[in-house]
C-alpha cells in the first residue's frame, strides 16, 4: 500500500535526509541557530511536532531565506496534518533551492501531502518532478506508480456508479407496447446490418414515446457500431 511506503518513506527523508541537510547548512552558521536546528529535530524524532516546529521557526529568524529550514517546518506541518501549509512550504522549497538533492526530497514530500489530500493529479506531477530530478528514486517510483492505479479505479468506479444509475433509471421505466415495437424492428434492422436505420429509428422513437429510453443500452450499442463505421 502507498499508505505503509508513504509513511516510512516520509520519516526516513524528515528524520534523516531532513537531519543532514539542516546540519550541513548551518555548519558555518552561528551556534544558536544550529544548536536550534539541532533541538528541532530532536523534538521531530521524539513526535514532539509542535515543539520541533517552534525550534525551526526560531532559527528561521536567524537563517529567514533558508529552504532547508522551510523544508523542516513543512515536515512538521504535515506530521500536525496541516497539510494546505505543508504544500505551500514544499512549493516554496521546490522553487527556491538550488540544491537538486533537496529539490528532488522537497517535490516528493509534496506528492505525499497531495496524496493525503487525494489531490491525485497533482500528487502524480509532483513525483513526475521529483523523478526528473532524481530517476533512479523508487519510493517515488512506486508511489507515481501507485496513485495512478488509484486514479484510473477512482475513474472506474465512478463509471460503475454512473452506470448502475443508469441501469435503474432504466429499470424503473416500463416501455409501451409502441416501445417493444420499435425495438423489435430495430433488432431485425440490426440483424441485416443497417446499423444507422436502426438507430435513427430508436431515436425518433425517443422523441415521440419516452418509455423507449427503457432501451438505452440497445440505442448505445448500436450507436457505438455506428460510430465505428462512420455512417
Amino acid at each position: 500500500m502507498l499508505a505503509a511506503m508513504e509513511i516510512r518513506r516520509v520519516l526516513t527523508v524528515f528524520l534523516a535526509l531532513g537531519a543532514v541537510l539542516v546540519l550541513t547548512d548551518f555548519a558555518a552558521a552561528q551556534g544558536s541557530g544550529r544548536a536550534k536546528v539541532q533541538k528541532g529535530n530532536e523534538f521531530f524524532a521524539d513526535g514532539k511536532f509542535d515543539e520541533a516546529n517552534n525550534a525551526y521557526r526560531d532559527a528561521k529568524l536567524d537563517e529567514p531565506t533558508s529552504p532547508l529550514i522551510d523544508y523542516n517546518i513543512a515536515n512538521t506541518l504535515h506530521e500536525k496534518k496541516d497539510y494546505e501549509e505543508a504544500i505551500k512550504l514544499f512549493d516554496e522549497v521546490t522553487k527556491n533551492s538550488d540544491d537538486p538533492l533537496l529539490q528532488a526530497r522537497a517535490y516528493y514530500n509534496l506528492g505525499n501531502t497531495l496524496f493525503r489530500l487525494q489531490k491525485l493529479p497533482e500528487s502524480i506531477l509532483a513525483y513526475k518532478e521529483a523523478l526528473k530530478i532524481d530517476p533512479n528514486d523508487e519510493d517515488a517510483k512506486y508511489n507515481l506508480e501507485y496513485v495512478r492505479a488509484k486514479l484510473k479505479q477512482n475513474s472506474d468506479k465512478e463509471d460503475q456508479g454512473q452506470q448502475q444509475q443508469q441501469d435503474q433509471q432504466q429499470k424503473k421505466i416500463v416501455p409501451s407496447e409502441n416501445a417493444k415495437r420499435l425495438r423489435a424492428q430495430a433488432e431485425a434492422l440490426v440483424a441485416r446490418r443497417e446499423y444507422k436505420r436502426a438507430y435513427d429509428l430508436m431515436e425518433r422513437g425517443l422523441q415521440e414515446d419516452e418509455t423507449v429510453a427503457a432501451f438505452q443500452d440497445f440505442i448505445d450499442r448500436i450507436k457505438d457500431i455506428v460510430t465505428i463505421q462512420g455512417q
